[in-house]
Formats: C-alpha cells, sequence, structure tokens
C-alpha cells in the first residue's frame, strides 16, 4: 500500500512539475507582451536627462537595443535567448548588468526581508488561533479578533508609513533621541558590508563574526517585519480558528474528552492535526503575499532588494528586468503550492493522490 501510494505521489509531482514550465511560460508570454503595452519608453527616460542630445541619437539608440523592431520579433529573439539562459541586460535600474546577476544579487536581501514573518507568522497565528478558539467569546478571543480586524482593514504600505514615522520621529521625540531608528536602506551608511560569500547580509556577519554588520541589520528589518507580521497574521489566525472551531465541534474530539482525555492533548493531538488541513492553504499564501507584500515595504523603507528593483523597473520600463523578476515569484509561488499539497499528505495521511 505504502509503495502505491509513493509511485502515486511521485507520478502528481511529475505531473505538477510539466504543469509548472507551462504556467511559467504563460506567465513569460503574458509578462512580455503587457510590459510592452506600458506607456513608457525606456529609451527616452534614459537620454532625457540631457535635453541637449539630437533626435538622431535617440534613434540610433532605438536601433541598438532592438526597441524599433516588430514586438513579435522582439519576442522571439528574447525567447530564444531565455531559454539558452540568457535573460537580457537592464537597460534602466542597473546599466548594462545582466538580469540573472541582478536578481541573484538582490534575491538574498528581499528573503532576509521576508523569512523572518514567515516563520513568525505561521507560529504565532496557530498559537492565536488555537487560543481564540478555546476562548471562544471571552475577552481573550475579543482581543485576538480586534487584531485580526486590523490587520484586515490596515494595508501593509499605509502601516508601514505610520511605524516608519514612529519609529523615526516620535519614538525619538519622546526618548530624547534615546532610542533613533534609521528607518531607511538595508544597512546604516558606515556600515560596510565587504565580505560576500552567501550574498545574505546575516548569515556572512555570522560566518566572519562582524558584530556591527549584524545587529546593524537586524535594526534594519526590524520595522519591515514587524509592518509584515501585524498584516499578514490576520488571514492565518482566522482560518486556524475558525478550523479550529469546527473541528472541536467533531464526535472524536467529544470522545476524547469523555474518556478523560487532558485539554491540552485534545487540543494538540486530535483537533490541531486536523484544523491544520485547510490552514496549511493560507501558509502557503503567505509566501506569495509576503513576496506582494516586499514591494510597497522596499520602496517605503528604501530597502533596495526585488521588489524596489522591480517598482524602478516598472516606472523606468526595464522590460526584461520586470519579466525576470516576475518569472523568479511565478516560480516560487508555484513551488510553494507544490509543497503545500505534498504537506496535505503528511498531515492528512487519508489523502491520496
Amino acid at each position: 500500500m505504502k509503495m502505491v501510494k509513493s509511485k502515486n505521489m511521485l507520478m502528481y509531482i511529475v505531473k505538477r512539475v510539466l504543469f509548472m514550465f507551462v504556467m511559467v511560460f504563460f506567465v513569460l508570454v503574458a509578462t512580455f507582451f503587457l510590459t510592452h503595452l506600458m506607456q513608457v519608453n525606456p529609451v527616452l527616460n534614459k537620454l532625457s536627462s540631457d535635453p541637449r542630445v539630437p533626435y538622431e541619437v535617440y534613434l540610433q539608440e532605438r536601433d541598438r537595443i532592438g526597441a524599433d523592431r516588430p514586438i513579435f520579433e522582439q519576442f522571439i529573439i528574447y525567447i530564444q535567448n531565455f531559454f539558452q539562459g540568457n535573460w537580457g541586460t537592464s537597460y534602466i535600474v542597473a546599466d548594462g548588468v545582466p538580469v540573472t546577476s541582478l536578481i541573484a544579487q538582490l534575491f538574498p536581501k528581499t528573503i532576509e526581508l521576508v523569512i523572518i514573518p514567515i516563520i513568525v507568522i505561521p507560529i504565532l497565528s496557530i498559537k492565536l488561533g488555537i487560543s481564540s478558539a478555546k476562548h471562544r467569546n471571552k475577552w481573550q478571543d475579543s482581543i485576538i479578533r480586534g487584531v485580526i480586524m486590523l490587520g484586515v482593514c490596515i494595508p501593509v504600505f499605509f502601516l508601514a508609513t505610520m511605524i516608519q514615522f514612529f519609529a523615526s520621529h516620535i519614538l525619538s521625540v519622546v526618548t530624547y533621541g534615546i532610542i533613533n531608528f534609521e528607518t531607511s536602506s538595508a544597512n546604516s551608511i558606515n556600515i560596510s558590508y565587504v565580505n560576500r560569500l552567501t550574498g545574505f547580509r546575516l548569515i556572512d556577519a555570522f560566518i566572519f563574526n562582524d558584530q556591527a554588520l549584524l545587529q546593524d541589520s537586524l535594526v534594519h528589518l526590524l520595522l519591515p517585519s514587524i509592518a509584515s507580521i501585524i498584516v499578514s497574521l490576520a488571514g492565518i489566525t482566522r482560518q486556524t480558528r475558525a478550523s479550529m472551531l469546527d473541528v472541536m465541534r467533531k464526535d472524536y474530539v467529544r470522545t476524547a474528552r469523555a474518556k478523560g482525555v487532558e485539554e491540552k492533548e485534545v487540543i494538540n493531538k486530535h483537533a490541531l492535526r486536523n484544523a491544520l488541513i485547510p490552514t496549511s492553504n493560507e501558509i502557503v499564501g503567505l509566501v506569495a503575499s509576503s513576496l506582494v507584500g516586499s514591494l510597497f515595504l522596499e520602496m517605503i523603507f528604501n530597502y533596495k532588494g526585488i521588489g524596489w528593483y522591480l517598482f524602478s523597473a516598472i516606472q523606468g520600463g526595464d522590460y526584461v528586468v520586470i519579466v525576470g523578476i516576475v518569472i523568479v515569484d511565478s516560480i516560487i509561488i508555484l513551488s510553494g503550492t507544490l509543497v503545500a499539497d505534498i504537506l496535505y499528505t503528511i498531515i492528512d495521511p487519508r489523502i491520496v493522490y
């Protein structure tokens, strides 16, 4: 039976991976044509800094980068290069830098920004959801539901702006400058990041025992992480609460209680395991929402990661950077959904693909 289930799971994974290739190609095609429909002229944006540039130079530059060719011809050339590992070269946001190199450089910074919320939110929200379900209609439940409503109602960019203003102005004034957060960029101006072994500042700071870099990086990650956690906490907490309330009404939970099983064991062993099945969808969705939320957080806190460069590329019309970043994000999200489906079978062995 286990061998049959393993074989079915393997076949399912193969099918999903093949489907992922199709979806990624569809995203690539859609993103390429949608970006080229934008009313943004990258050549004009680049040359507009000098109004004395003659029109002939503008035409030569369009010809050099192939912008004067028909869009379908541009697409065929891009597809051929894409599958050969050449994703193009940035024209605006990082002039002359290959897109693959740019993403490889930016990816660790964005991962550091979203990894803390991705780890903290599921743990905290599941605990809050369990507590809310256990104390239904009591003061604990009311407080937790109030926090949920706060997270649902407030957009991440508004909350991030308020946190930034509070930390950089009000908190500094109230404490007479004792507490003074630097709320923009990834590191302070006087902090140098020289030892780039992994590309992750926290890991490199730990490896090379760079205490100044480690502390400074953590301080700059604190405020964006708080904003992301508050906003993203609502979905998983609400789903966990609803699932727990539903499961706790099931006959097997009532039977366990009737047998004198301790409430803690009833919750953790019998109720929570089944309640986590629908909640795991929300946890996977957290990865997608964190990547989207990082776009706003990076712009507000001037944190130059993937989101910051994506926004800048959209403004400047740096098409190849937009397509490259969207493709990478799509692969991450699709991989996350596949992992979630595999986790379903671990959480609930009754599920067979």
